[in-house]
């Protein structure tokens, strides 16, 4: 065992047996305990605040109250992550900070039940050793974004860092590393291929070159390609979309640097006058060099699916003419997306676009067995930057809006008042007098201070909840999730 393990190992066995369980949780129709309990705190940034705000107990509720009824083919586990810092930081740079929470809903025989968990990470278990948060393991692996599950794991990403592998119970395995394939780090976004099972995904550097690689796992787990791509310079690379026979990047003039990282802890500037490039790498042969287009600056934090027809790629996305990361409310209600198709014609290298949408929206979905392939719909919660601008605090998102890209057409479930969503997962039916699709998406209720987890109909999407889970705690505005089917 290296030492690093061994250290982490002994740090993780002290404070998980310093962490005492609390008294049994008290709720009216749950039966459930709190299994470990921090010290609450309360923090003026506004990013843990409201929405945001961290919750401080891990706990396991038994059999949920259900409004309405769950669908009985529905048996599995949905699985969501973001960041909940255990301890306050002295500065926070949302979503890059906060260690990561799971809060998960586990479906059996059309019942409910719910638990969550922090993710152990080496960098948390050394602060919880502290019992303070350590300044100098700012932007250390916290694997807080996404959790998927792949060759027979469950995988907690980041953005830089390896994944974490953690149990269906949320307990933390450790750092995994694809069997000794990639020895660096992986990012939050990778892209499934439901025809043969493999993983794409990548890597970006902002310090040693090459700054991207694109690796392929197959269904196993295993590395079964490694590509360097060379780029002029270290950008941040967020997500990347998958065509049938393209991975696609968008390399954006949100640029690091070092310099500005150190003065104000915020790494990246936002650089239009360099323009940005679209590249296409051969998912079939790595030895044809990738394809780069150039295009006016833009930004994109998510795609929503990609696919190929008529011998060209559309890629569909949250689009952003331009990304200024600020800490204040005005500066994120100035950096408005919306609903963007790009289309690529790779034999003339040129490059059309077709706004789908005015609102301002991101964290798109689309169904799993749909990646890489034309599809119908997809998925976006509504960003009302007038709500966002009204409470003063991020992440106020009233409706979801469901996008059917063939008939080019949208329908939108509005949230009870005062209650806000997220990031929306499809869950396919499995039973054929269900409907096609069914979508899940937690909810704030800011009234009453707890949450839910909707069930809503994909082909009836403006209707009432199929089934609305009434948890007695809150769950956080949180990033991204997935359905594991058990």
């Amino acid at each position: 065992m290296k030492r690093r393990d061994f250290l982490a190992a002994s740090t993780s066995a002290a404070v998980c047996t310093s962490m005492t369980s609390a008294p049994r949780l008290k709720a009216q129709t749950q039966t459930g305990r709190v299994v470990r309990e921090r010290p609450s705190w309360t923090s003026e940034n506004i990013f843990l605040q409201g929405i945001n705000a961290p919750v401080f107990q891990e706990v396991d509720l038994g059999e949920l109250q259900v409004t309405g009824e769950i669908p009985p083919e529905l048996n599995g586990i949905y699985i969501r992550n973001g960041p909940n810092p255990m301890f306050q930081p002295s500065t926070y740079a949302y979503p890059l900070e906060g260690d990561g929470m799971l809060h998960a809903v586990y479906f059996e025989e059309g019942k409910a039940r719910y638990r969550n968990r922090w993710i152990l990470t080496q960098g948390l278990l050394y602060e919880m050793q502290a019992n303070r948060a350590l300044p100098e393991l700012r932007f250390h692996n916290y694997a807080n974004t996404n959790i998927i599950s792949h060759a027979g794991k469950l995988l907690a990403l980041y953005e830089t860092g390896l994944p974490y592998e953690i149990s269906p119970d949320l307990e933390t395995v450790g750092e995994w590393n694809f069997y000794d394939g990639v020895n660096q780090s992986m990012t939050a976004h990778p892209k499934f291929d439901p025809r043969t099972g493999e993983l794409h995904f990548y890597r970006y550097s902002f310090f040693t070159e090459p700054y991207l690689v694109y690796y392929v796992a197959n269904a196993a787990g295993k590395i079964i390609r490694t590509t360097p791509i060379d780029l002029p310079q270290p950008a941040l690379i967020h997500d990347m979309a998958m065509s049938e026979n393209y991975a696609i990047f968008c390399h954006c003039p949100l640029v690091f640097e070092m310099q500005q990282a150190m003065q104000t802890g915020m790494p990246f500037v936002w650089k239009p006058e360099q323009g940005a490039r679209i590249g296409l790498i051969d998912r079939h042969n790595s030895e044809n060099k990738p394809v780069w287009i150039e295009i006016e600056a833009f930004w994109i934090w998510h795609f929503m699916n990609a696919f190929e027809q008529d011998g060209k790629i559309s890629v569909d996305c949250a689009y952003y003419p331009e990304m200024k990361l600020e800490s204040t409310i005005e500066g994120m209600t100035r950096n408005q997306s919306h609903f963007r198709r790009i289309v690529i014609d790779p034999n003339t290298k040129s490059i059309s676009q077709q706004p789908l949408d005015d609102r301002s929206v991101d964290f798109p979905t689309v169904a799993q067995s749909q990646i890489s392939q034309p599809y119908q719909f997809g998925y976006m919660p509504h960003i009302d930057l007038s709500v966002i601008a009204e409470k003063g605090i991020p992440n106020y998102f009233p409706e979801l809006i469901q996008y059917d890209v063939l008939k080019q057409t949208s329908q939108v479930h509005r949230f009870r008042s005062g209650c806000y969503g997220g990031e929306a997962v499809i869950v396919p039916a499995g039973a054929p007098s269900a409907p096609d699709h069914y979508v899940m998406t937690w909810v704030f209720d800011q009234t009453k201070q707890t949450s839910d987890l909707l069930i809503l109909n994909g082909s009836d999407f403006s209707a009432a909840p199929v089934a609305q889970i009434h948890l007695p705690v809150r769950v956080p505005m949180g990033l991204h999730g997935s359905w594991v089917e058990t």
